[in-house]
């Protein structure tokens, strides 16, 4: 009994279905593990934007962390929307009372509308608190900017923000590309524990329907890491099933759509060493 892998979202809802705990539990079940949740935020969102949000009481969310605890075997967790920097640490410091396994910090800032979804005084937070926890941290572009207080403006500069996350105690890193438009292929830096690093580059599919993008490829990868799969296999694996739930579009809402979440991985994906 109980040996079916399971893993918890830590994060906020998205009423329209295509991100945070939404996105993060289809994904999970696609990938074949047990998704729970701990529910940090309620979003009143849709493919247009965020319209409204609302922050759960620190005991609620205590209290969620230890019912799952009490009864489920988790072996792999992830963050996502985490509002504030109160919130942050309520959570930061709830997974150093629990055992939820292996860490994945995704350091979400900004909606794909625009809309402000961790307050400015919270980066701090997820930088100085959760960061360190992190057994791998996910960030895009700006949200690495912001987290190592240095513009990226080049492969270097992913390179280097690769490090500076390191150097603030995250264990494995990738820089996500994507927010590079101007190029034809979304290029991943990543950098393993052991010091080694690759690229993981897929070719880029021209749509706006790329809402929970983040959250996808950081619950596909606690999935993969649930099942004992290696860091960069599962990685790999992440960036290869989010390159096929955008290219493989399905029509929903009228703005920033959502991904297709039953896709297989795509074959699309090529590994370079750094």
């Amino acid at each position: 009994m109980n040996d079916f892998p399971q893993v918890v979202t830590i994060a906020g809802t998205d009423s329209g279905g295509g991100a945070g705990v939404m996105a993060d539990l289809k994904t999970m079940q696609a990938r074949h593990v047990f998704g729970t949740a701990v529910i940090v935020a309620v979003t009143a969102q849709n493919t247009l934007g965020v319209q409204d949000f609302m922050a759960l009481p620190a005991k609620i969310i205590n209290e969620q962390f230890d019912s799952l605890a009490a009864d489920f075997k988790i072996r792999a967790c992830k963050t996502g929307m985490l509002a504030d920097a109160e919130h942050v640490h309520v959570v930061a410091e709830a997974l150093k009372r629990v055992d939820f396994g292996p860490l994945t910090v995704d350091p979400v800032m900004i909606a794909k509308g625009g809309a402000a979804l961790l307050a400015d005084d919270a980066i701090e937070t997820v930088r100085t608190e959760l960061v360190p926890l992190a057994t791998v941290v996910t960030p895009n572009l700006p949200e690495a900017e912001r987290l190592t207080h240095a513009k990226i403006t080049d492969a270097a500069g992913m390179v280097a923000a690769g490090h500076a996350l390191q150097d603030l105690g995250a264990k494995n890193v990738i820089i996500k590309g994507g927010h590079e438009a101007d190029r034809a292929t979304a290029a991943d830096y990543v950098l393993l524990e052991d010091g080694t690093s690759f690229w993981l580059s897929a070719p880029r599919t021209d749509t706006v329907r790329t809402h929970g993008t983040g959250d996808t490829l950081s619950a596909c990868l606690t999935a993969e890491l649930a099942k004992g799969v290696p860091m960069a296999t599962a990685i790999q694996t992440a960036k290869a099933y989010v390159t096929a739930a955008i290219k493989n579009t399905i029509q929903v809402g009228h703005g920033h759509g959502p991904l297709n979440h039953w896709v297989e991985p795509s074959d699309e994906v090529s590994r370079h060493d750094a």
